[in-house]
């Protein structure tokens, strides 16, 4: 799976706006997004993100990403319409009216278009996520409020509203697949070619000191898109679920990070008595995982995931990669993302303000958005 094109009219900095990911047609693997502060590359991978939402035929509110503190991306969009190349074949998503989407000459194309999405999500941001019961719940628990709060808005038109689908039954293995499995436990050592968006945040790159009183689980369910929190991901959590339910993969992991991502420090082992990642520096000194640098947490967390979650039919979108990472470090953190670009043959789209990430890839492959939007 590979994003195409993605066409925006009257969203943030974007009026009426033809961003193409391809290299003369041709789908590229690694991508950079590259402007100055204010120039729309959160608003693209925001978009990407929200847009492969309908992917899920069992689409609800709960699988929409809200966030108190800013409206919602669809909400703010008049039109948009994301390309993708799956098997040959273009899945177009659109947001808004049929009569805008932009049709392919070259190879056998389906749409999905939603527009009463639009309404409806700004319903409920209106009544559930802007004005909450409990202020003081994490942003992240969007689906607790609603099923304390916002049952009413959830059910209230929601499935109902119209999904308009042309030459659907081109995709329908894919869509039964998903159907599924969505929301059902997911081997992440076994993803069985199921699609996958995954974004991670600049802001959500952190390790945080979660303790444990039993062996923590990774109980992942497959969502096709996905983003990454600190709290549901805490890396503690994965590593030591790993090294006590997949031994020899949490070996090979161990050693891979050992050799390639950190720094003199490695990870020496895990305390299983207090469920605990013990780190080892090169004086010999100990500490846990999560009193390393932000800069190494960055680093780790991104370089854990892309490990364990890239495949062939994942869409990786990684937003200001370079934030509180070293020049040395950007240049370990982009050595490693394209070493898994090449092993797992997924798409990487990130963005980033610096000249050291700018300097990994080939001028076809950097989107200058303050040219795009000009």
């Amino acid at each position: 799976m590979r994003v195409l094109n993605l066409y925006i009219q009257n969203s943030g900095v974007f009026s009426n706006t033809l961003i193409d990911f391809t290299d003369n047609g041709n789908p590229q693997s690694l991508i950079c997004l590259s402007g100055i502060n204010g120039s729309g590359k959160t608003t693209v991978m925001d978009i990407i993100l929200n847009m492969g939402c309908f992917l899920n035929p069992e689409l609800s509110l709960n699988d929409i990403f809200f966030d108190r503190l800013k409206p919602n991306i669809l909400t703010q969009t008049e039109f948009a319409q994301l390309d993708l190349l799956i098997d040959d074949k273009l899945l177009s998503l659109v947001l808004g009216e049929k009569e805008n989407i932009q049709r392919s000459k070259t190879c056998q194309q389906a749409f999905i278009i939603e527009d009463d999405i639009k309404s409806l999500a700004k319903k409920f941001e209106d009544a559930v996520v802007k004005y909450p019961e409990d202020r003081k719940k994490n942003r992240n628990n969007i689906g607790k409020v609603l099923d304390k709060i916002g049952k009413m808005y959830s059910a209230e038109g929601f499935s109902d509203r119209e999904v308009a689908r042309e030459n659907h039954k081109i995709f329908q293995d894919l869509f039964e697949k998903i159907e599924r499995s969505i929301h059902k436990k997911i081997n992440s050592i076994d993803p069985d070619g199921l699609p996958f968006i995954h974004f991670f945040n600049a802001h959500d790159r952190e390790i945080l000191d979660i303790r444990y009183d039993f062996i923590p689980r990774d109980d992942s369910e497959y969502q096709v898109v996905y983003r990454y929190s600190p709290i549901e991901d805490d890396l503690k959590k994965l590593l030591v679920f790993y090294d006590y339910a997949y031994a020899d993969k949490f070996e090979e992991l161990k050693n891979w990070i050992n050799k390639y991502v950190l720094e003199d420090k490695s990870i020496h082992r895990i305390h299983r008595p207090e469920f605990k990642v013990v780190i080892k520096t090169k004086k010999g000194d100990e500490h846990g995982v999560e009193y390393l640098s932000s800069g190494e947490e960055s680093l780790l967390i991104i370089a854990v995931q892309l490990y364990l979650k890239a495949s062939e039919n994942s869409i990786l979108l990684i937003d200001d990669i370079d934030q509180s990472l070293h020049p040395e470090y950007q240049e370990r953190v982009m050595r490693i993302i394209c070493q898994i670009q090449r092993e797992k043959n997924c798409q990487i789209i990130l963005s980033s303000h610096s000249r050291f990430i700018w300097n990994f890839f080939s001028d076809k492959s950097i989107i200058r958005l303050n040219e795009v939007i000009r």
